[in-house]
């Protein structure tokens, strides 16, 4: 594994205008020298500058060819860095601390994990790879991108904290997995794939979703008048995921689309929709 480091310098201010960083990536920096990736370009506004003009940069003076040997380590406030890991194929980056949006957006490989919080469209269209947080995450996590009205086709996303409105937005493959809670429209079009979610969800979970599987564990606070109950579950178990133990409320919809995906809801926790 070669390792290099970028560090915020100390005596750079968060920026008032994001910063474009999609150029941080394994698939980016392989085959180059340190030297190459400080003067590497980024952009602040309409104003293009360097990675060094913003981070102080160390590691290996070599970082080879195998993208998949290569591991970037970020340290420092990075809530306006946008579009980190975009498109990276395999390789492994990891952020201490927050970041800003669109993390690992259309990554098809590799690994990106945040310690602290990461922004909106996390993870949006992901093709592949894995995304861990390890704190709270933005709207539209492994969602899709505007314009796009496909979500994530493959891949995993583990939350650690909570996440807020559209989460699996358009979702068409993958897994989400939030030890946390949801607002709403949680699996909002969802078409495939599996949401597991350990928390509280507010509202209006799995409107228009066409298939696809939403495993609520904690309290949904309202269900949609488009999803019909079918029966009790006992240690629910999910294709491709494992079991589930607990007794679960078993709900298919969305009759207001073609009423493929199921809805399950742990049944202490939500004797309201019983």
């Amino acid at each position: 594994m070669t390792k290099i480091t970028l560090t915020l310098r100390k005596t750079t201010k968060k920026p008032n205008i994001p910063i474009e960083a999609e150029i941080i990536s394994p698939d980016n920096f392989a085959k180059k020298s340190i030297d190459e990736i400080r003067q590497l370009s980024i952009w602040r506004g309409n104003k293009e500058i360097t990675l060094n003009d913003v981070f102080s940069i160390r590691g290996d003076e070599n970082l080879g060819s195998e993208i998949k040997d290569i591991e970037i380590l970020l340290k420092g406030e990075l809530s306006t860095y946008k579009r980190i890991g975009q498109k990276m194929s395999d390789g492994t980056i990891t952020v201490v601390g927050s970041i800003g949006m669109h993390l690992g957006v259309q990554m098809s490989g590799g690994k990106i994990i945040v310690t602290g919080n990461v922004d909106d469209f996390a993870g949006a269209n992901m093709k592949g790879g894995e995304l861990h947080i390890k704190g709270n995450a933005g709207h539209y996590l492994g969602g899709s991108v505007r314009g796009d009205w496909r979500g994530m086709t493959k891949g995993k996303i583990k939350v650690e904290g909570n996440v807020k409105n559209e989460c699996g937005l358009w979702m068409r493959n993958g897994l989400i997995e939030i030890n946390g809670g949801a607002k709403m429209f949680l699996g909002m079009h969802l078409h495939n794939g599996i949401i597991v979610i350990d928390g509280n969800v507010t509202e209006r979970a799995g409107a228009e979703m066409t298939g696809g599987v939403i495993v609520i564990k904690g309290k949904l606070q309202k269900n949609l008048p488009s999803f019909e109950f079918q029966k009790t579950v006992e240690n629910l178990e999910i294709k491709n995921y494992g079991i589930i133990e607990g007794s679960f409320l078993e709900f298919k919809g969305d009759y207001a689309e073609r009423k493929q995906g199921t809805l399950y809801l742990f049944k202490k926790n939500n004797k309201h929709l019983q």
